[in-house]
């Protein structure tokens, strides 16, 4: 295990063990650390600067972090499952947003890692992907809080009359990785013939 007081000496004075542990405990709860964001460049140069010591720490947990310098952020990944599940609404959109960050990325329109969405254009690719009706946007932005706080996405103010923008970050193709795909997939395969039973039963 790392020993942070003898890497705190290391920084001559300049941080002390709990600022690491601090940092480590900041990755386990946010999962992704980004250094361009408020509150994230200290944690991710103190990780991405004794990088062995933190994953020796993660891997007791079962976990494994994955360094990107070039868009500049840290995630942690679980090795075993996909993490806590989520709700049927939150699976849909991230792996909606997972899609569209994939195709962005191809047709080479992404800013800085980030890829933007209009409310317009997730409406269309969401009845188009999912032949259903979109989640009201009132609900759509508590679902992109709730994908926020794993560092999946964000919302900004939209430009033209729409309320706001989607902007889907690098780490989705991390945290929402070919396994975790198929996980989350089966899981929203599962709910839904779950729902379809219960409402058979109630017919």
């Amino acid at each position: 295990m790392a020993n942070w007081d003898r890497i705190a000496e290391q920084s001559n004075g300049m941080y002390v063990a709990s600022d690491y542990q601090q940092a480590a405990y900041k990755l386990m709860m946010e999962q992704t650390i980004y250094a361009g964001d408020r509150s994230g460049r200290i944690p991710f140069e103190l990780i991405t600067r004794h990088l062995g010591s933190f994953r020796d720490v993660f891997e007791q947990f079962g976990m494994s972090i994955t360094h990107n310098p070039h868009h500049g952020y840290v995630v942690a990944i679980p090795k075993h499952a996909f993490g806590a599940r989520m709700r049927l609404e939150e699976t849909r959109l991230a792996l909606l947003l997972r899609r569209i960050y994939d195709d962005r990325v191809n047709a080479l329109e992404v800013v800085d890692g980030e890829a933007f969405v209009t409310m317009i254009d997730l409406e269309q690719d969401y009845r188009k992907y999912f032949a259903r009706a979109m989640p009201d946007r009132a609900d759509i932005r508590g679902l992109i809080r709730s994908l926020k706080r794993n560092g999946m996405a964000r919302e900004i103010d939209a430009e033209d009359d729409q309320p706001f923008q989607i902007v889907i970050r690098p780490a989705i193709t991390d945290i929402l990785g070919e396994t975790a795909l198929l996980q989350l997939a089966a899981y929203g395969i599962e709910k839904d013939d779950d729902a379809t039973e219960a409402d058979d039963e109630a017919s």
